[in-house]
């Protein structure tokens, strides 16, 4: 499995996506399966669809590498700065 989808699978299995999807269902839900239809569903995927083009994008890459003061084109590297230091988009938490 490469690296992005392992990062959204994290993401779908992770403590936020646990709870809100057991709020919706109004029971403690630890199914694999039942997560990922609800973050897939709840627009988990299409967010962080947005949120990893973001982090890859050309605004990311600048900021990324005026922070480290050299050229960063590294995907890893520019989702961990994207993640720590990104500010939300309007509409969008």
């Amino acid at each position: 499995m490469n690296w992005r989808m392992l990062l959204q699978v994290a993401e779908a299995m992770g403590p936020d996506n646990r709870w809100l999807c057991s709020e919706c269902q109004r029971k403690n839900v630890e199914d694999q399966e039942a997560l990922f239809r609800h973050y897939v569903k709840n627009g988990g995927a299409k967010d962080f669809a947005d949120r990893f083009n973001e982090a890859i994008g050309d605004m990311n890459k600048w900021y990324c590498s005026e922070f480290y003061g050299r050229d960063i084109q590294d995907k890893v590297i520019l989702w961990d700065y994207y993640m720590k230091y990104r500010k939300p988009i309007e509409g969008r938490a």
